[in-house]
């Protein structure tokens, strides 16, 4: 059995995958198991998987087709429920990896043992797609170092859109981890588990790392950055940490209205199964605000985002549920939790 599996979610990402699956062929570390969840793709992921890489790769990897985009929830999940690694990587179609990245992480599993998740150095993939002309070119622009979360509940990618310095090496404990290249340890997803949910199914996609970020914290297991494990993220819109609130909602306009549906109604999500009344009544007043303002740009500037409203209402009753449970599971204090808000 190999200590770390490789869970990577496929959609319509041909473009993507011929330099996702070299970089982990790549790999200095090669004791892993690779199962790739494809959600229906309609382009020639699945016939590029099975034609170019199956063979190459052989016993080490697992295919799954699912007949429709079941999303990146729901496929993750059939993929930890799938196999039984100590570690898990969660991985994204638009992300290569450093040769030596599994080596580093292997490293830091060994030694630190009990932690819930860990992210390395993820800086930004620059990809172009044309009919006969491909580039791509990996930059020391900072995509993710893990999640920061303010007290408005706002979460962000930590440094994201900085230069890499001296200032990003030191390893460090950080609230949770970006999902789009995240190290998870099964010890501790299966000690947040929700029935057979590990990630929320009703996210379907986008923030369902935030929940589990959080889920980890109420349980009391910490996670980490490396920055010795390198990688590199296609991010489809562009973010940073140090924005203003104004500025981020402009942000919004470079996204499409599918992330920004799942994503406002992901954000409610966790709040109603998260944020525990005694560190809502302590940031009340950034709470109110952050909302306020961000619901009134929706109601006047993105109607359509208003239609996740109708779902998140339609599942409050389910989420109140799933809130109930972390509540009365939780092993740390209201205060361990609310000492990571900025």
């Amino acid at each position: 059995m190999s200590k770390i599996s490789i869970h990577l979610v496929v959609w319509n990402g041909e473009k993507y995958l011929e330099d996702c699956l070299n970089s982990i062929l790549e790999q200095t570390h090669q004791d892993y198991l690779l199962i790739i969840i494809d959600n229906g793709s309609v382009d020639k992921s699945v016939n590029l998987i099975e034609k170019q890489f199956l063979p190459i790769f052989g016993e080490k990897m697992r295919l799954i087709k699912n007949k429709e985009n079941l999303g990146f929830a729901r496929a993750h999940n059939q993929a930890i429920l799938w196999t039984d690694s100590d570690y898990i990587l969660v991985l994204n179609q638009d992300v290569i990896l450093e040769k030596n990245f599994l080596e580093e992480i292997m490293k830091f599993c060994e030694q630190k043992k009990n932690f819930g998740s860990l992210t390395g150095k993820i800086l930004r993939w620059q990809f172009e797609l044309t009919d006969d002309l491909k580039k791509s070119q990996k930059t020391d622009i900072i995509d993710s170092l893990g999640l920061k979360i303010f007290r408005s509940q706002r979460t962000v990618d930590i440094a994201a859109g900085a230069k890499d310095s001296e200032e990003f090496k030191a390893e460090k404990e950080i609230f949770g981890v970006a999902a789009a290249c995240a190290i998870y340890s099964r010890q501790a997803i299966n000690d947040v588990r929700y029935k057979d949910e590990f990630f929320d199914n009703d996210f379907f996609s986008y923030k369902e790392d935030v929940d589990l970020a959080y889920r980890l914290r109420w349980r009391g297991w910490k996670s980490f950055y490396l920055s010795s494990a390198l990688a590199y993220h296609k991010r489809s819109a562009k973010s940073q940490e140090k924005i203003s609130f104004f500025t981020s909602l402009k942000l919004r306009k470079n996204k499409a209205r599918f992330v920004n549906y799942h994503s406002y109604k992901n954000h409610l999500f966790v709040l109603k199964k998260n944020l525990s009344f005694k560190n809502f009544v302590h940031n009340f007043f950034s709470i109110f605000f952050y909302e306020l303002k961000k619901f009134l740009y929706i109601l006047f500037l993105e109607w359509s985002t208003l239609a996740s409203l109708k779902e998140y209402f339609a599942k409050k009753k389910k989420m109140q549920g799933k809130r109930k449970y972390i509540m009365a599971n939780r092993l740390v204090k209201d205060e361990e939790v609310r000492k990571w808000f900025n």
